[in-house]
């Protein structure tokens, strides 16, 4: 009777390892996301329309916008995926009035993002 509980135990033992295995080899395939606010990359602007780039993928960005006198303030919530250097995200904000002198302002960040040039 002693034989028979110690493989039972074995098995039990055995099916626990498995599905822990299976649960790491998962969470390891799985890319981390998270929806949340995320820092702009990069920005150009033609007019009233900010162009914002994000270090996303695919994950449907949204932007706030705050507009002052001197400010432009953009807050972008998005589903960070890690993309590497192959898939960023884009988005085109219209401005009540052109950016002008203003100083446009992440709100992520809270600092300026750099300017693509082009």
């Amino acid at each position: 009777m002693r034989g028979g509980y110690r493989m039972a135990t074995r098995r039990r033992a055995s099916r626990a390892t498995g599905v822990v295995a299976t649960i790491l080899l998962l969470a390891a395939c799985t890319p981390a996301e998270g929806r949340g606010p995320q820092p702009i990359i990069g920005w150009s602007v033609d007019d009233d329309v900010v162009h914002l780039w994000v270090d996303t993928c695919n994950g449907d960005p949204q932007a706030e916008v705050v507009e002052s006198e001197t400010t432009v303030t953009i807050g972008v919530t998005s589903t960070r995926r890690n993309p590497g250097d192959g898939c960023q995200d884009s988005l085109a904000v219209t401005l009540k009035a052109p950016l002008g002198g203003r100083t446009l302002i992440d709100k992520a960040t809270g600092g300026q993002p750099e300017p693509l040039e082009g």
